[in-house]
């Protein structure tokens, strides 16, 4: 009877104990577990939201430097005025615009710069020549149209320094390109007050 009774006692407690276990897991798991702002598993939506407003943020921040560092990028042009001696000589200039042939006969009709002209650089270019334009003949043959006052004052000498300070800073971007001078949208063939004879293409 004592191992009978033993053995029921056992068989009593095991079956207690299992029916205990069952109940109370069953209380403490939820078979409708999602992932929600109340009920989070790996944080909550707002920390997803923040992380991705901070990646946004992040790449706004690194476009703008981006485009700071496109607007503080310079670029080297390159336009012939006469030294002192009288010789022609490269003058270049930083500059955040791009180089383009055009922008290089700007910066040449502008003429020298105040700290340039104090070491003795000059232009013989008159003040305010407007570039009228810059026309592709064809493949290689440029036609580079100045206004009328381009040919204004000065003699023979004067012509004959400007046709090969302009020629030298067009060639100096584009030295492939034969160079033709217009003005006012005609080919030139005499410039100036004394009738100086321009052969083209410009040499």
């Amino acid at each position: 009877m004592g191992t009978f009774f033993k053995t029921f006692f056992i068989c009593l407690v095991l079956t207690f104990g299992f029916l205990g276990y069952k109940y109370f897991s069953m209380e403490s798991y939820n078979s409708d577990l999602f992932v929600s702002k109340e009920s989070p598993v790996f944080g909550t939506h707002d920390d997803i939201q923040t992380q991705e407003e901070k990646i946004i943020e992040n790449t706004k921040e690194l476009d703008k430097k981006s485009d700071i560092k496109q607007e503080d990028k310079k670029y080297t042009h390159t336009c012939y005025f006469y030294s002192v001696d009288g010789k022609l000589v490269p003058i270049k200039r930083e500059l955040s615009a791009k180089p383009s042939l055009e922008n290089t006969i700007l910066l040449l009709l502008k003429g020298p710069t105040i700290a340039e002209t104090k070491k003795g650089i000059y232009s013989e270019i008159p003040a305010n020549v407007d570039l009228i334009g810059v026309k592709s003949i064809d493949n290689n043959k440029l036609a580079v149209d100045l206004s009328s006052n381009f040919g204004n004052g000065g003699g023979t000498q004067s012509i004959e320094n400007r046709i090969k300070q302009l020629s030298k800073t067009i060639k100096s971007f584009a030295p492939n390109k034969i160079i033709y001078l217009y003005i006012n949208g005609k080919e030139v063939e005499y410039l100036g007050g004394d009738g100086v004879f321009i052969k083209q293409p410009l040499e």
